[in-house]
């Protein structure tokens, strides 16, 4: 299952993925008070890009947690490697396009405003099921231009919510919690439907 990926976003667009106004539609703080983090815990941003969500995520597990920022775009890894070093408890890894190359397991996997560019989600989705510590979770967030709300999906920068629910099933997840606080955005949430690779 394969599908035509949109427009990648570039480190040119940081003006738009780091646009101070982005907080007030994109409800970081709830994304990550929705995961359940907590100090100590393991995350990885995939598809990390400019690094918006890293203060974020850095926050939620303190010193003793973790975060992967992984990113396929060799352009955007000096602005995580920056936010990292400020940051401190934030590691950047060169990822692939179907394995993030996570150096271990993590409570939770998020991937918010990526899946849409993925032209191979089926193959990703399955991958990242072994990256996934037992009772961790899975969270696809990402436009879906029917739903309207603010803002609206920019253009080409989109999938539909059923789509991404057909193939992370295809991949071997299930669909736990759908979250509808993010106005234009679906936030979903999968935990693996075993252990065990299909």
């Amino acid at each position: 299952m394969s599908r035509i990926p949109a427009p990648l976003f570039r480190p040119a667009d940081s003006a738009v993925l780091d646009d101070p106004n982005r907080d007030a539609w994109q409800k970081p703080g709830e994304i990550v008070r929705t995961l359940g983090l907590h100090s100590g815990s393991l995350v990885a941003d995939v598809g990390a890009g400019s690094g918006y969500l890293l203060p974020y995520l850095s926050r939620a597990v303190g010193r003793g947690g973790c975060v992967f920022a992984e990113e396929i775009q060799t352009e955007f890894i000096p602005l995580l490697e920056e936010k990292a070093a400020e940051l401190g408890n934030v590691t950047v890894i060169r990822g692939k396009a179907v394995d993030p190359a996570l150096p271990r397991p993590v409570d939770a996997i998020v991937l918010l405003t990526v899946i849409h560019e993925v032209s191979e989600p089926v193959p990703l989705l399955r991958c990242l099921r072994r990256y996934l510590r037992p009772g961790g979770r899975l969270a696809l967030i990402d436009f879906d231009a029917r739903r309207g709300g603010y803002p609206p999906a920019p253009v080409g920068h989109e999938v539909p919510e059923a789509s991404v629910i057909q193939e992370a099933q295809a991949a071997g997840w299930r669909l736990v919690r759908r979250h509808d606080f993010i106005s234009s955005q679906f936030f979903l949430e999968f935990e693996p439907l075993t252990r065990n690779e299909p």
